[in-house]
């Protein structure tokens, strides 16, 4: 009698428990978007058996799955053609007991056709926040953030945050650059969390930096002034303070446990190698990178539509122009071929480039939309990281090589099916920076940042690049170090003609002069690449257009060099490109140094290299 008594009440107990909402992703969605059935995740406690209906029947529910562990489910809704926005009340019901949730459906802003995107018409400027100016010293640290702010660690925080970075959206408007790419600003609360690439929550912006309106305004206020933002998105994995880290939603969300998974090999040549083993694809796509970040499987259905929807949901909320998408090659092909190509259906006029960090461009041509090779689902990708190309820059101007590595580099792009749309940069946040890579040469400096900003690519330039900022080494905190005067404790502020010290100067200004350079000719943006091979450490090439033809010579050598040996044209024809000044026919280009010279379009006669 005992024991049917004791069962009883272990029923009873289980029956009558509470259940609780505690957050529901999305936390809204639109009218009028083409992805009107999405999946809800609600959080909570005991939601198994919930029921959800609707006040209103524009909003329809579907099918409902349950997580194991009672503390989520997934619901279907679909909103209908044709209904107004507004907020609709969400009822769950369980065992008699109901809750009620605001769901708002809000009306869809206006796009015009080809207000979003960017291309080789840009400049883009990689801003790591933290690093880059604090506009907010109240939120320096934040109640029940783990990582406090730390200036004095190269891995702690150091203050910087969106208010910072929209307090100089005039400073960089003047220097020339369109399109601000700045590293992840989601939630971090993990022990080291300034670098941003470890989210522990995918809808919110981390409060150390700002909020999630803040990030709209910072959007608003860089589109008014004709600038793009970029967001670097994660689709990779997560950090492992993540509520889901230790409370799945659903079964094979990572790949692999906390205590039992695979780590990442950095050997991407495989993806395209067809004798490559299927075991070291696996550990490209379901390896770890570090144990703090748990790496998500995409081939989980609901995972994969998670991603998806809170992609379009940002978009949507923030009115970005594009995306940079992180660690591209390990996360599974086929669901970032339905990932990139929903994106394009809602936003036509969008640009994702993918960071595809391989060094051979017959590798990395794999991952460009329309590539030649068929190694992979279409990635519907238009632009990945040429990291070819830097790897150039790297050999000829860090480790001496001849200039002849940067032609045969550019010579290999037959492989692209648009080598116009890559990323081309010469640093970025995870590299030593560009000031480093060339000992702090300020000529070598400037070889790199005329070739970069004149040749064929959509350019990107790091902050404080602008200024010639060193890291001073290859760790990542010196990487990623402070832009003088936009952090406290800085000795001097480089945002500022008088705070920049005469070097900093002289660099700021050769930049701002080949950024409007860039700026203001179409042909230095989009113009066709002429170029000859190098001869004697001499690389001359051409950037021409139907209206606009320019020449452009880098003197890698130790040697002056005449003009007219390298090539023969009519002097007249030919004026400097920031003076105005035609040459003369005896016109030199100094050792280590560059000429940018405009031809005359309609006097010019045909112009060819010397043998």
């Amino acid at each position: 009698m005992k024991k049917v008594i004791l069962v009883i009440l272990f029923v009873t107990s289980v029956s009558f428990a509470q259940f609780k909402i505690n957050r529901i992703e999305p936390p809204n969605w639109w009218t009028g978007m083409k992805m009107k059935h999405i999946t809800l995740l609600v959080y909570g406690e005991n939601l198994d058996s919930v029921r959800v209906s609707c006040d209103k029947p524009e909003l329809q529910i579907g099918k409902i799955k349950y997580s194991a562990n009672g503390n989520y489910f997934f619901v279907d809704i679909r909103i209908n053609d044709g209904f107004a926005a507004g907020v609709f009340n969400l009822k769950f019901e369980r065992n008699g007991k109901t809750l009620t949730s605001r769901f708002p459906v809000l009306r869809r802003r206006k796009i015009r056709r080809g207000q979003q995107g960017f291309d080789n018409r840009d400049v883009v400027y990689l801003i790591t926040p933290d690093r880059f100016c604090n506009g907010d010293s109240t939120n320096d640290s934040v109640e029940g953030m783990i990582d406090g702010y730390n200036p004095g660690s190269m891995l702690g925080r150091h203050g910087g945050d969106i208010a910072g970075i929209i307090s100089k959206l005039d400073y960089l408007k003047n220097l020339g650059i369109t399109t601000i790419w700045i590293n992840p600003l989601l939630e971090n609360n993990m022990g080291i969390s300034y670098h941003g690439f470890a989210a522990t929550d995918l809808y919110r912006i981390d409060p150390r930096l700002g909020d999630n309106q803040l990030y709209k305004k910072l959007v608003d206020e860089a589109h008014a002034r004709g600038l793009k933002v970029i967001m670097d998105h994660v689709s990779n994995h997560i950090g492992r303070n993540h509520i889901w880290a230790e409370n799945e939603p659903d079964s094979a969300w990572f790949n692999g446990t906390l205590e039992n998974h695979l780590y990442a090999i950095h050997i991407k040549e495989v993806i395209g190698d067809p004798h490559a083993d299927k075991s070291a694809l696996k550990l490209i796509t379901d390896g770890w990178y570090v144990d703090e970040m748990p790496d998500l499987n995409q081939r989980n259905p609901l995972l994969a539509r998670y991603l998806i929807q809170n992609t379009i949901w940002w978009i949507e909320f923030s009115g970005v122009d594009g995306i940079r998408e992180d660690t591209y090659p390990y996360v599974d092909p086929e669901f970032l071929a339905k990932w990139a190509r929903t994106v394009f259906e809602e936003y036509p006029d969008f640009n994702i480039v993918g960071e595809v960090w391989i060094h051979d461009p017959a590798h990395l041509a794999l991952f460009q939309k329309n590539n030649f090779f068929n190694r992979l689902p279409d990635t519907n990708l238009p632009s990945v990281t040429d990291f070819g190309l830097f790897e150039a820059f790297g050999r000829v101007f860090g480790r001496g090589e001849d200039i002849w590595q940067v032609y045969n580099f550019l010579s290999r792009d037959f492989l692209y099916p648009c080598p116009e749309k890559l990323l081309i940069f010469a640093d970025n946040h995870d590299t030593r920076r560009l000031m480093d890579n060339v000992n702090g040469d300020v000529d070598k400096f400037k070889r790199v940042l005329t070739l970069l900003l004149t040749t064929r690519g959509i350019p990107q330039l790091y902050y404080g690049t602008e200024i010639g900022l060193s890291g001073g080494g290859d760790d990542h905190g010196q990487i990623r170090t402070d832009f003088p005067g936009g952090i406290t404790g800085s000795d001097h502020n480089a945002f500022t003609d008088s705070g920049r010290t005469d070097r900093e100067q002289d660099i700021f200004n050769y930049v701002r002069k080949l950024l409007q350079l860039r700026k203001e000719n179409s042909a230095l943006q989009s113009g066709r690449l002429i170029h000859y091979p190098p001869s004697n450490n001499v690389y001359v090439y051409f950037r021409e257009n139907s209206r606009q033809k320019f020449l452009i010579v880098i003197n890698n050598s130790d040697e002056t060099v005449e003009l007219n040996k390298l090539i023969r044209f009519p002097a007249e024809d030919v004026s400097d490109a920031f003076s105005g000044q035609s040459l003369k026919p005896d016109f030199t280009v100094e050792a280590g140094k560059t000429f940018i010279g405009r031809i005359n379009m309609d006097q010019q006669k045909e112009t060819e290299a010397i043998e």
